[in-house]
């Protein structure tokens, strides 16, 4: 897959007017949102890294999606889901680079959702780390 033409992310639910959003998302139309940075070591990788993109509350709250719970779901069909409490707790970054290089499919990307071990130490623990989904493709308010 070319890095200059990643899959859309794919964003649904329930908007907070009650409205249906269903929106197929452009790397570059995520970029134009506010951008942040997260520099954290990763279990998957062999020194710590900087990612840059949106954190996923700027993302929801961008587009009024409401809902108490988040399915996160990546190319290969694995899924989590996140709840508002954990989202506001962890304040997750969907990571959009990594070192300033865009991701590719092969290397987690196009987007991955990562968190801070650092800010938050207990991140390191195996049911946190399961929640870091990689090559995300589509995210559903319930």
């Amino acid at each position: 897959m070319a890095d200059s033409f990643p899959p859309p992310l794919i964003l649904q639910g329930v908007s907070s007017t009650g409205e249906h959003i269903k929106l197929e998302l452009s790397r570059n139309e995520l970029e134009q949102l506010p951008q942040n940075k997260i520099t954290t070591p990763l279990p998957w990788i062999p020194q710590p890294s900087t990612f840059k993109g949106v954190r996923l509350q700027t993302l929801l709250d961008h587009f009024h999606l409401s809902g108490q719970r988040f399915t996160l779901s990546a190319l290969n069909d694995y899924s989590v889901t996140l709840s508002r409490h954990y989202i506001d707790k962890y304040d997750p970054l969907l990571a959009i680079t990594q070192d300033g290089h865009y991701m590719k499919v092969r290397d987690y990307g196009p987007y991955w959702l990562v968190m801070s071990i650092h800010d938050h130490p207990e991140v390191a623990e195996h049911h946190h780390l399961a929640k870091m989904i990689w090559q995300l493709t589509t995210i559903e308010a319930h």
